[in-house]
């Protein structure tokens, strides 16, 4: 009798994690320097495998070579994009929106509505933060991808509207309390470290044009022949 089927969603992925790799070694007749698991959406599970070189190797559901180019080359488009979106996501920076809301905390009473905004802004935050961090993301999947996008409009529609409740603030900075002026420039900080200033979906949508040319490189480096 083979060996139980782990039912941890995490040991099952570590598992197909080394089949793949012992049959990129076999095809490719050395260590590979990294490998990813990839779910572009249509097709099930495909496997991106880097050498030193740089050459790179597809890999179907089967753990075969990938024979079709256009399904190669959709595996390199999604691990492309998805790593492209991973650089955009610091979880540390994202973690860190929330807690400025604290100093702001003594003018609570002016700023209900905005304070409620950027609550939400953080909570958001923290929700894209705890996607960055799965370890799951170790799949590059195109579907999960989809979900970090909802995430980060969620955060960036709550930021929006604390700045719009806090414009207010802006034609009277100079009577303001310096503490509290100081408080909203770490929000604003904070805020722009996390990547709240721009779309995901639209930077990652202005950067496909680069993702087109690397997959087009990596290609061109398939160990194996593509048709």
């Amino acid at each position: 009798m083979g060996q139980p089927v782990s039912s941890d969603p995490i040991s099952r992925l570590s598992s197909d994690v080394e089949s793949a790799l012992a049959a990129a070694i076999e095809v490719a007749g050395m260590d590979p320097l990294g490998l990813r698991p990839v779910e572009p959406g249509t097709g099930g599970r495909g496997y991106v495998v880097a050498f030193d070189g740089p050459a790179f190797l597809c890999l179907n559901t089967d753990l075969k070579p990938e024979q079709s180019a256009a399904r190669a080359d959709e595996l390199a488009r999604a691990v492309l994009l998805v790593e492209s979106a991973e650089v955009l996501l610091d979880p540390v920076a994202l973690r860190a929106l929330a807690p400025t809301a604290e100093a702001l905390a003594p003018w609570e009473a002016d700023l209900t509505m905005a304070l409620d905004a950027l609550s939400r802004a953080g909570e958001a935050a923290l929700h894209l933060a705890e996607w960055r961090e799965d370890h799951l993301r170790a799949v590059a999947s195109l579907v999960a991808l989809d979900d970090a996008i909802g995430r980060q409009n969620r955060a960036r529609g709550a930021y929006a509207t604390f700045v719009g409740a806090t414009e207010v603030l802006v034609a009277r900075q100079d009577s303001l309390d310096p503490t509290m002026v100081q408080a909203l420039i770490a929000v604003e900080s904070a805020a722009a470290a996390a990547g709240l200033a721009d779309s995901l979906g639209g930077v990652l949508a202005a950067s496909m044009g680069s993702i087109e040319e690397g997959a087009a490189e990596m290609m061109a480096a398939h160990l194996t022949p593509l048709r």
